[in-house]
């Protein structure tokens, strides 16, 4: 019975899982945003995958798997500018008239037509091919290229000339393909012309420029450009469209950082190319070179985001980094070797080559290059020379031809004469019939050879777009392919997989590759193929653009919210993006806050914020102290430094001012203002280890000090080893965290000081792990030239600035893995800053949002509101600052009135509310509060009684508490300022 009963579940069963699989048939299955091409269902399938830049809200995922499915009211607009534009004009019975550029002219511009659409507009911006257009007749012809969407610039005679010739073939041409323009003709005026050519680049890409903002009637638009041609047109259109989606594709080969920072322009190229929000490059080489040549010339990391992708932050911005290879008509060239002209091309050739003799079969061996000095022609000539001086026996069974392309190059018909040298060699030595040339074809003629061919050699010095691989692979017919040779510095070498790579400077090693390719068998030609055809009949031109335009979509996204502000004058003049909430600092308002307020926590970084960072000395300004001193003379003030620096130079840095409050070494150290003094006496003492109070101090909300009273020992010694490391920096030229202490002659010290007890935040004995981390970074720094390690009381610093970027960026890396492993994680802290160059140990904890949080903690009874809190700093260690301040759990409390300000010298991404351009902005904005401390009435300051009865903060006319949860200023001090009574 047991097994009916059995029987009978399996039966329900079958039958519930088919009706319940009816019901939920009629919903589609959760989808993933990976674009797959249905005709490919072999194992080497390959995926399109959208660049993801960073975390997205859950109701913006839809959206974001696929932008172009996004509904909208009207099409949107996509602008393409390249050098060229992809027509033919021609004048008839008087007047001009354009069309498309022949499909046959294998114009990739042209080909981008694909991508004009009912949802889609594309439009072209640039120069008109052919002659020079009389200027009267422009606008006539302006109107006709306008029914194609074309819109032309043009370029005066004299610019042209030089901006073509002189810049781009006469000097980035040869560049990027590692010919040094100083070596062509042994150019000695290249110095003296350099002023002409580049000015005539720049005013070039200004006429371009100007043109794409005049097509573009929404400031959101999508603009591709194209080429090396245009390098400076992003950061032009940026600045007149600053929501623009700007894309740029390089299609040439980008050199190693050696070779591009030759250019007297290497700046202004590369700030004209990071205004856009993707940037494309054909291979991982060429953007290995790019980020090498950010980093080195303007000291720019790149990052590696989510999806897979690069980006850079510049200027506020995210820039992306696209990797992939353009590719070709592929089913137009399938198709094309079915035509009646290619078969009729075909027979021509067999019967003029005698490819089908009777006698005997030849095999056809096709070289198709463009007449370049950069793509070396004739060594693959050579090449050919030397295999037949090593295989004699096979001349009779071979015949060679040279496809000539023509090239814009300035030196091709000299190219052309070493060619047609070699070929005459190798006559002369093997007979007429051995090698041909055929001077551009047309296309027909052309994919008949690649047809025919039994091997098809390509092998070009340097190479990012050329797309004859692709061609011959999409021509060729899987029933008796040729094998294909391709030079290992063509950009399509990284994708292309069953060909022969070789060397095209070494002729032996060509030389050896035709042999393999001449003798490999039929099989092997038809594996070869067929892994090369499956990748080019699926990477398509079309796949190529529409991947790049939806990564671009993407990347533009994540700088849409962004607002932005004009930087620098002229030719320099960048665009800076900032958050819709990061404004400059606005005295006006922070004044009237700050003198209605009972209590004021000023907290202030001292290099780069308070001083430029410079290399000849750090000593402050006279009018400098006397601001720091006219604020801390009102008691109501607690004003901070907060500084890397030892104690010994804060002190004979400001020494001498009482009532300021300096936190050395990050906050290791402090000397409490001299108007405080009695309240940190009074406060009850910690017996706690120096780790348990700098953790647990905020979680414990008890009013002891994390910081402990130095002992007299602790206070010679310190101050004995704090000069000691100061001579030896002065000595080796030495420098702080920064770069700006003095290298010759020391600080001059202060006037002596009634304050100078100091209180530390460690103990004496957390310096043991320096005996087990000097070693080390003794041994690094002597291995990396240009390092040097500054020694102080509680950390170190070891400062890679003068090495290598990459070098002293990997030791620094290094570095920090190994003393991790050798170091207890509980004992001290490891932070490489990349901006700075620096790697800094500190105990366990110990940074400036720390130091920050402490200060609160320590004052919070001291303090009365309302309150008024500032922090300004300018670099990495001085955000958490700001976090500290902005999140402190001792301002949360609902009854409490406050206001914060933080502020960030100089334009840059930061978690402040406010940015001041430059330290004297800074020390200006101080100026402004000092006044507003000495107009104040004597009955503005106060003296606080010390109390056991809890928080002293409260009470206070009508100050209005900021922010909803409980701190940070709303929307901006000026609507504060006009809330409530205060």
């Amino acid at each position: 019975m047991e097994w009916v009963i059995w029987a009978l579940s399996i039966i329900i069963a079958v039958i519930g899982g088919y009706f319940l699989n009816e019901i939920g048939g009629k919903s589609a299955p959760p989808t993933v945003s990976i674009y797959t091409n249905e005709s490919l269902l072999e194992d080497n399938k390959r995926e399109e995958k959208s660049l993801t830049f960073f975390e997205h809200n859950e109701d913006e995922e839809d959206e974001e798997k696929d932008p172009e499915n996004k509904e909208s009211s009207e099409p949107e607009e996509l602008v393409i500018v390249a050098f060229r534009l992809p027509v033919k004009v021609e004048k008839k019975n008087g007047r001009w008239v354009a069309t498309w550029d022949d499909p046959f002219a294998r114009n990739v511009f042209a080909d981008l037509r694909v991508l004009h659409s009912e949802k889609l507009i594309v439009k072209w911006v640039g120069t008109v091919p052919g002659p020079d257009i009389p200027k009267e007749e422009q606008f006539d012809l302006e109107d006709e290229l306008a029914e194609l969407n074309c819109f032309p610039v043009f370029l005066p005679r004299d610019i042209k000339q030089k901006f073509y010739k002189g810049f781009c073939k006469g000097t980035l041409w040869p560049l990027f393909h590692y010919v040094m323009p100083q070596a062509i003709k042994l150019d000695t005026d290249f110095g003296t012309r350099w002023d002409a050519v580049w000015q005539a680049y720049t005013a070039g890409n200004m006429f371009f420029s100007k043109i794409v903002t005049r097509v573009n009637e929404n400031n959101d638009n999508m603009i591709w450009i194209h080429g090396y041609h245009l390098l400076s047109v992003p950061s032009l259109v940026r600045r007149r469209l600053p929501k623009a989606r700007i894309g740029l594709f390089v299609h040439e080969p980008w050199p190693s950082s050696e070779v591009f920072r030759s250019l007297p322009a290497r700046e202004n190229l590369l700030r004209g190319m990071l205004a856009c929000d993707l940037i494309g490059f054909q291979t991982y080489d060429y953007v290995r070179h790019f980020l090498s040549c950010v980093k080195r010339l303007m000291n720019l990391d790149y990052k590696s985001l989510a999806g897979g992708s690069i980006g850079i932050t510049y200027a506020g911005r995210s820039v992306a980094i696209r990797i992939s290879h353009v590719g070709t008509r592929s089913e137009f060239f399938k198709n094309l070797t079915a035509s009646s002209e290619v078969k009729r091309e075909m027979k021509a050739i067999e019967v003029s080559l005698g490819l089908n003799s009777s006698r005997k079969k030849k095999k056809l061996i096709v070289s198709v290059d463009y007449m370049d000095l950069t793509k070396g022609p004739q060594m693959k000539l050579q090449s050919f020379y030397r295999f037949l001086r090593s295989h004699p026996h096979m001349k009779d069974s071979l015949t060679f031809t040279q496809v000539i392309l023509p090239s814009s190059n300035v030196d091709q018909d000299e190219v052309r004469k070493l060619v047609m040298k070699e070929v005459k060699q190798i006559r002369d030595e093997f007979g007429q019939h051995i090698i041909t040339t055929d001077d551009n074809p047309s296309l027909e003629k052309l994919v008949a050879y690649y047809r025919l061919s039994h091997v098809a050699i390509i092998s070009t010095f340097w190479d990012g777009l050329n797309l004859i691989p692709y061609e011959y692979t999409a021509s060729q017919g899987k029933e008796d392919p040729g094998a294909l040779v391709i030079s290992e510095f063509m950009g399509c070498s990284r994708s292309l997989s069953g060909v022969i790579r070789v060397n095209p400077w070494s002729i032996q090693n060509t030389a050896d590759a035709i042999k393999t390719a001449v003798e490999m068998s039929l099989a092997k030609r038809r594996s070869n193929h067929a892994r090369r055809y499956r990748y080019v009949m699926n990477h398509s031109l079309e796949l190529w653009a529409k991947s790049f335009l939806r990564d671009l979509k993407k990347a533009s996204a994540y700088n849409s919210n962004l607002r932005f502000v004009q930087v620098g004058f002229s030719s320099d003049v960048t665009l800076v993006g900032l958050r819709s909430d990061f404004a400059k600092v606005d005295m006006e308002s922070i004044r009237k806050t700050y003198g209605k307020s009972k209590s004021r926590l000023i907290l202030l970084d001292y290099d780069g914020t308070l001083i430029e960072v410079t290399k000849s000395g750090a000593t402050p300004p006279p009018q400098l102290k006397e601001t720091l001193r006219t604020l801390c003379e009102d008691e109501a003030n607690i004003v901070f430094i907060i500084s890397g620096r030892t104690r010994e130079k804060l002190i004979r840095c400001f020494g001498d001012i009482e009532n300021l409050g300096l936190a050395a070494e990050k906050g290791c150290f402090v000397r409490w203002p001299k108007h405080v003094l009695s309240y940190i006496s009074n406060l009850p003492k910690s017996t706690e280890r120096s780790r348990e109070r700098r953790m647990i101090a905020l979680q414990r909300g008890t009013r002891q000090s994390p910081w402990i009273k130095c002992s007299a020992l602790e206070m010679k010694s310190g101050s004995a080893a704090a000069a000691t490391t100061t001579a030896a920096a002065a000595a080796e030229g030495g420098e702080d965290m920064k770069g700006n202490e003095n290298k010759s002659t020391p600080t001059t010290p202060t006037t002596a000081s009634n304050n100078s007890q100091w209180y530390s935040l460690c103990d004496s004995d957390e310096k043991g792990w320096k005996e087990l981390a000097m070693p080390v970074i003794k041994a690094y720094d002597e291995r990396t030239d240009g390092a040097m390690i500054e020694d102080k009381e509680y950390g170190i610093v070891w400062k890679f600035e003068g090495a290598d970027p990459d070098y002293g960026q990997m030791q620094a890396r290094e570095m920090q893995k190994y003393l991790m492993e050798l170091i207890a994680d509980d004992v001290i802290d490891i932070v490489v800053y990349d901006d700075n160059r620096i790697l800094e140990i500190l105990p366990k904890g110990v940074n400036k949002g720390l130091t920050t949080s402490l200060l609160i903690d320590t004052l919070r009874s001291y303090m009365k509101d309302p309150l008024f809190l500032m922090a300004v700093g300018d670099d990495v260690s001085d955000e958490k600052m700001f976090s500290a301040l902005q999140n402190s759990p001792v301002l949360q409390r609902d009854d409490l009135k406050y206001e914060i300000v933080t502020c960030c010298v100089g334009l840059k991404p930061s978690q402040a509310h406010y940015y001041a351009h430059d330290p004297e902005e800074v020390r200006e904005s101080l100026r402004e509060l000092a006044l507003v401390a000495e107009q104040m009435s004597p009955s503005s300051t106060w003296t606080n009684q010390n109390s056991d009865s809890g928080m002293a903060l409260g009470g206070g006319g009508g100050f209005q508490r900021t922010g909803g949860g409980g701190f940070g200023r709303s929307g901006n001090l000026a609507g504060l300022a006009r809330s409530g009574g205060f």
